[in-house]
């Protein structure tokens, strides 16, 4: 029973990790969809989209550093290690993501930054929380955020990652 139990919450949880990676993707692809829209009014008529160089995004690593344009107000662990940092630009939108690993778990992270937004007014539309995945969304003004907290896999001293992406429209 305890192995069935076991066996039942890991299918629960593959699941739960799939439909979170088959909306990010919807979302993206709504996303990459409309702003080829905005961008070219004649696609909406079966035109072709012009494919010169200033529809393609433009992505900028920053490596193990926070990128210079990243929100200052968004709390960041003291000595995380940054594992990426990039900037991409689009049209009319930019987006600004961080990823690093944290001495904290899933639950501490999840509190942090669930509490965060609600303190600086952000509108959580979003949100799913478990053991090993944990995920915020919320939008205020002209941005969206995406706050993602998952078990880390290595043997290091780091109990979880957080991915920050915000998006300024």
């Amino acid at each position: 029973t305890q192995t069935h139990m076991s066996w039942t919450a890991h299918k629960r949880e593959w699941i739960i990790l799939s439909l979170l990676a088959v909306s990010v993707l919807v979302f993206a692809t709504v996303l990459i969809t409309s702003r080829q829209r905005a961008l070219d009014p004649g696609a909406q008529q079966g035109i072709a989209l012009d494919p010169s160089p200033t529809n393609t995004p433009e992505k900028t690593e920053f490596g193990s550093v926070v990128a210079p344009d990243f929100p200052t107000d968004i709390p960041l662990e003291a000595g995380a290690q940054i594992s990426q940092s990039y900037s991409v630009n689009y049209a009319e939108q930019k987006q600004l993501t961080l990823v690093f690993l944290s001495t904290k778990t899933i639950q501490e992270n999840y509190t942090l930054y669930a509490e965060f937004l609600k303190q600086q007014n952000w509108n959580v539309s979003n949100q799913y929380e478990s053991e090993t995945l944990s995920s915020l969304y919320g939008t205020k003004d002209q941005y969206s955020i995406n706050i993602t907290m998952s078990a880390d896999t290595s043997a290091s001293s780091t109990q979880s990652q957080v991915s920050i992406s915000v998006l300024k429209k």
